[in-house]
């Protein structure tokens, strides 16, 4: 055998114990607290978390749609839920599939791409309003934007993270992702797209949004 084949034998064969490797990692490096909270906010995994809350969202936009004296609230609801199911995803979820997956860097640079983009309809629905000119039209296109996203983040990550990752890692990732969520922000901001972007921001937009939300819901009663 030539040395390129010899080359490509070696890869090949060493491939396999590289993402396992590389799952195990992900897997040891859940935050020491990590365990405690899981303890406090249920056994639920990461996927089941998000699963669910794509539900939610598909729910939601039907609602959001719907004519009448609720679409407002059902707009807040609906934005409230991107914002926070986004913000967990960004900050803890592709960064596991980032290092876990074979792949991963890449299925995480178009899953953020994908969010980026949805990102940038959310943003002009938000400024649009429930009562704005064309509400309709950029609530469908974010509609479009936002499920597509989702089937492709259940049909490429997270089923591929329920085989690399184990099942303990998983349900810490689920606490994770149930904290964050808790102060994240709850409208979208176009910068805040990746890791580092939604830690930073949480601490900081998290509360403002959320104080913004109690003026908005005490004026509007």
């Amino acid at each position: 055998m030539g040395k390129l084949g010899k080359t490509a034998a070696v890869t090949t064969a060493t491939k396999p114990l590289w993402t396992a490797r590389a799952a195990a990692k992900a897997g040891k490096t859940a935050p020491a607290w990590s365990a405690k909270a899981v303890r406090v906010l249920g056994g639920e995994d990461a996927v089941d978390v998000l699963t669910r809350q794509h539900r939610q969202i598909k729910i939601g936009f039907l609602r959001a749609a719907l004519p009448g004296p609720p679409r407002r609230r059902n707009f807040d609801r609906l934005m409230r839920l991107l914002a926070v199911h986004e913000a967990a995803e960004e900050a803890h979820v592709h960064p596991v599939a980032r290092r876990a997956l074979e792949h991963g860097r890449e299925l995480a640079a178009r899953r953020r791409q994908e969010e980026k983009e949805a990102k940038e309809l959310l943003v002009a629905l938000w400024r649009t309003g429930p009562e704005g000119r064309g509400y309709l039209r950029l609530l469908n296109q974010a509609r479009r934007a936002v499920t597509g996203h989702a089937a492709r983040e259940e049909r490429e990550e997270f089923a591929a993270l329920r085989e690399a990752v184990s099942a303990t890692r998983l349900r810490m990732l689920g606490a994770e992702v149930k904290l964050t969520q808790a102060y994240a922000p709850t409208r979208p901001h176009r910068w805040v797209n990746n890791e580092a972007t939604n830690k930073l921001a949480a601490p900081l937009l998290g509360p403002l949004d959320r104080a913004r939300d109690a003026v908005r819901h005490r004026m509007a009663r």
